[in-house]
C-alpha cells in the first residue's frame, strides 16, 4: 500500500511539473512575429529567458527540421527544457524523434521524464526498446513516464513490455496498469475487441488495486462476447458488492435476451436476505425494457418484500402490457406509501388498451380514499367518457372528493358537458366550489376546439352577480375569438361599475391584436377616466407587443396620440413610435418637439429613430436633429448633434 501511495505521489509531481510549464505558456503574451531564422537567432543569443520561451512557442508553429538541432541543445537545460520540448513536439519529421531518443540516452531525473513524455506524445515506435529499458529505472517518476509513453505508442512490443511490468515491482504496477487500461479502452473504441479483451484479462489476473480490477472487469464484460454470460453471472452471484455493481452497470448497456435471462436467473436465486439486490436487479430489468422480464417483475410486484415490490411497481409501467393493469390498480387503490404513489404514477403514463375502461369502471366500484385515487387518475389521463360520473361526484359532500372531481372535469369535459362546470361556477354550493370550478373551466376553455361555441355557453350565463359575471369575463378572455371579444366589449360599454372594471381589465390583457379597435373606441368613449386610460394603455400595448405592419402601427400611434388626454399616455405612444424605423415615424415624433411637457420624450424618441435611418434617410434625420438641437440644452443634445453631423456628411457624399 505504501509503494502504491508513493507511486501516485510521483506521478502527481510529474504531472504538476508539466502543467506548470503549460500554465506559464498560457499566461504569456503571444510570441513575437518573425520567421524561423529570426527565432533561432533569439535562441542562440543572450536574450532573456522569457524571449527565448516565446521563440520556442512560435517555433512550434513555424519550425522545420532546421530548428531541431538548436532546440535539442536546450533539452539538457533545466530552465529551457520544457520550452524546447514544446517546440520540438510539434515539428514534423524523423529528425525530432532522433533528437529525443538521443537525449533519452543521456539525461536523468526530471529532464529525462520530460523527454520520455514528448516521445510518448509523438508515438515514436523506434523508442520502444529504450522505453522498455526505462521501465526498470530506479527513478519511479522516469519509470512511470516510460509506462505512459509505451501506452501511447501501443505497438505489440510496447504492450508486451507493459504486461510484463504488471508482475514487477509495486512502484511500477499501477503505472503499467493505468497504461494498459488506456490502451484497452482505446482499442475498444476502435472496435478492436479481441485485443482489448486480452488486455483486460491480463489486468484482472494481476494483483492490482481494487479500482483497476473493477475497471478491467467492466472492460471484459463489454468486449468478450464468448465468455460474457459466464462472467456476468459470476459477478451477479459474487458476495463482493463492487463486482455485483459492475455487473449491473454492464447489464444496463449490453444487448441481448441472454443478458436479461441471466438477470432473471440470478433474481430467482436470491433469498429474502438479498432483497436489496433483488430490487436493484428489477430496476435494471426495467431500464433494459425487455418484455421477457415481465413475468418475474409481475410476480415481484405481488409478493416481494417492500423494497422489491416498490422497484417492481416502478418497472411495470416501462415493461407493461394489459397484464399489468390489475396489479397496478390494486397497488394504486389499496396500497400504501411509496408503492401506492408509484403505482399511480405508472398508471397515469401507461399506454395500454383497456386501462381507461378499467378506470371508468373503478369509479363505480370504489369508495373513500380508493375512489379519490381513481378520480385523480381519471383526471390525469383526461378520460372523456368519465365526465358524466365525475359530474355526479362533483356534488359530493366529501370536500376532497368533490374538489378532485371538479378538477378532473376540467380536463375531461367536452363542449356538450361544459355546462356542468359553468353551473358550479354560477351557482356554487360552497365558496370553494366556485374557486375550483373557475380553475377547471380555465383548463376546459383552453381545450375547446370551437372558441365561438365555447364563448356562447359562457355568455348565456352572464346574468348572475357582478362577481360571477367578472369570473365569466375572465374566462372569455381565456377563450378569445370574435364572439368572446364582442361579449366582453358589450360588457365594457354598459352595466355596473364592477362589470366595466372587470371587462376593461380583460380587454387590456387580450392576447390577440383584433382587440385594438375595441380598445380605441372605449378609450375615446368610455365613461370614467380610469377605464379610458386603461383601454388606451391596452391599445398602446398592442402597438408595442404585436408584429403588425409598420404602416398599420404608425396609423395606430397617430390615433393613440389623438385619443390621449394625458401626457403620461402620450409619452408611452412616443416610445412605441421608436419601434418604427421610417421618416414618417420621425416626423410624428418631431411634431412634439415644441411641446414643453413632451419635449424631452420626443427628443429621445427622435434620436432612437434617427440612429436607425441616418444612413438611408439623411435628409429627414438632418431636419429633425436640427430642430432637436435647438429644442434642448440637455445631455441628449450631444447625441442629436452627432447624428446631425452624420446626416450632413451622408448628404455631402450624395
Amino acid at each position: 500500500m505504501h509503494d502504491t501511495k508513493y507511486h501516485r505521489i510521483v506521478i502527481l509531481a510529474v504531472c504538476l511539473t508539466m502543467a506548470a510549464g503549460a500554465l506559464l505558456f498560457a499566461q504569456q503574451s503571444p510570441p513575437a512575429e518573425g520567421d524561423e531564422t529570426q527565432l533561432l537567432a533569439v535562441l542562440q543569443s543572450d536574450a532573456p529567458l522569457f524571449e527565448k520561451a516565446k521563440a520556442c512557442q512560435r517555433l512550434a508553429v513555424v519550425g522545420t527540421r532546421k530548428s531541431v538541432p538548436v532546440l535539442a541543445k536546450f533539452l539538457d537545460d533545466p530552465k529551457m527544457a520544457h520550452y524546447a520540448r514544446t517546440g520540438l513536439e510539434a515539428i514534423p519529421g524523423p529528425s525530432v524523434d532522433d533528437a529525443l531518443r538521443d537525449a533519452m540516452g543521456r539525461l536523468q531525473g526530471r529532464l529525462l521524464g520530460g523527454v520520455v513524455g514528448s516521445i510518448g506524445m509523438r508515438r515514436d515506435v523506434k523508442a520502444v526498446d529504450g522505453l522498455t529499458d526505462l521501465l526498470g529505472s530506479s527513478d519511479a517518476s522516469v519509470a512511470a513516464a516510460a509506462a505512459w509513453a509505451l501506452g501511447r505508442i501501443a505497438t505489440p512490443d510496447a504492450i508486451n513490455a507493459l504486461r510484463k511490468s504488471l508482475d514487477g515491482s509495486a512502484s511500477l504496477q499501477v503505472a503499467a496498469a493505468d497504461a494498459c487500461l488506456s490502451v484497452a479502452d482505446r482499442f475498444t473504441a476502435q472496435g478492436k475487441l479481441s485485443e482489448a479483451g486480452a488486455l483486460y484479462d491480463a489486468l484482472r489476473k494481476a494483483e492490482l488495486p481494487k479500482h483497476i480490477e473493477i475497471a478491467a472487469l467492466l472492460g471484459s464484460l463489454r468486449t468478450q462476447e464468448a465468455t460474457r454470460l459466464r462472467l456476468l453471472s459470476g459477478c451477479l452471484a459474487a458476495k463482493d458488492e463492487d463486482r455485483f455493481r459492475v455487473a449491473l452497470s454492464a447489464a444496463h448497456e449490453l444487448p441481448g435476451e441472454e443478458v436479461t435471462a441471466a438477470l432473471v436467473a440470478q433474481f430467482s436465486k436470491l433469498d429474502k436476505v438479498s432483497a436489496p439486490r433483488q430490487a436493484q436487479i428489477i430496476s435494471v430489468l426495467g431500464d433494459r425494457g425487455d418484455a421477457a422480464a415481465l413475468p418475474v417483475v409481475l410476480e415481484a410486484a405481488k409478493s416481494g418484500s417492500e423494497d422489491v415490490r416498490l422497484s417492481a411497481i416502478r418497472v411495470l409501467a416501462k415493461l407493461g402490457d394489459a397484464s399489468v393493469v390489475p396489479v397496478l390498480l390494486e397497488a394504486a387503490l389499496h396500497g400504501e406509501g411509496e408503492a401506492a404513489a408509484a403505482a399511480r404514477e405508472g398508471l397515469a403514463d401507461l399506454s395500454v388498451e383497456g386501462l381507461d375502461t378499467a378506470l371508468v369502471a373503478a369509479l363505480a366500484e370504489n369508495t373513500g380514499s380508493s375512489l379519490l385515487a381513481v378520480v385523480e387518475l381519471v383526471g390525469r389521463r383526461g378520460i372523456g367518457s368519465a365526465a358524466g360520473t365525475l359530474s355526479k361526484l362533483a356534488d359530493s359532500d366529501d370536500e376532497p372528493l368533490r374538489t378532485a372531481a371538479i378538477r378532473a372535469l376540467g380536463v375531461t369535459v367536452g363542449l356538450d358537458e361544459l355546462s356542468a362546470l359553468i353551473d358550479r361556477l354560477v351557482d356554487p354550493k360552497t365558496p370553494d366550489v366556485a374557486v375550483t370550478a373557475k380553475e377547471a373551466l380555465t383548463k376546459a376553455c383552453l381545450r375547446m376546439p370551437d372558441r365561438d361555441a365555447c364563448a356562447a355557453k359562457l355568455l348565456d350565463r352572464m346574468t348572475g352577480t357582478a362577481a360571477v359575471q367578472g369570473d365569466l369575463l375572465d374566462l372569455l378572455g381565456v377563450v378569445g375569438g370574435a364572439k368572446a371579444l364582442q361579449g366582453v366589449a358589450t360588457a365594457a360599454r354598459g352595466g355596473s361599475d364592477e362589470i366595466q372594471d372587470a371587462a376593461t381589465r380583460v380587454l387590456g390583457q387580450w392576447t390577440s391584436p383584433d382587440v385594438a379597435p375595441v380598445l380605441l373606441d372605449l378609450a375615446e368613449k368610455a365613461g370614467p377616466l380610469k377605464y379610458r386610460v386603461r383601454c388606451l394603455r391596452g391599445y398602446i400595448r398592442i402597438i408595442r407587443q404585436f408584429g403588425l405592419p409598420a404602416e398599420e402601427r404608425l396609423a395606430m400611434c397617430r390615433k393613440a396620440l389623438a385619443a390621449a388626454g394625458r401626457d403620461q399616455e402620450k409619452r408611452l405612444v412616443l416610445d412605441a413610435v421608436t419601434r418604427i424605423a421610417s421618416p414618417a415615424a420621425l416626423a410624428l415624433v418631431e411634431a412634439h418637439l415644441a411641446d414643453a411637457e413632451l419635449r424631452e420624450a420626443a427628443i429621445a424618441a427622435a434620436i432612437l429613430i434617427a440612429e436607425k435611418i441616418v444612413d438611408t434617410e439623411p435628409a429627414a434625420v438632418a431636419a429633425a436633429m436640427a430642430k432637436a438641437v435647438k429644442s434642448t440644452d440637455a445631455d441628449v443634445a450631444a447625441q442629436a448633434k452627432t447624428l446631425l453631423r452624420r446626416a450632413n456628411r451622408k448628404l455631402g457624399e450624395n
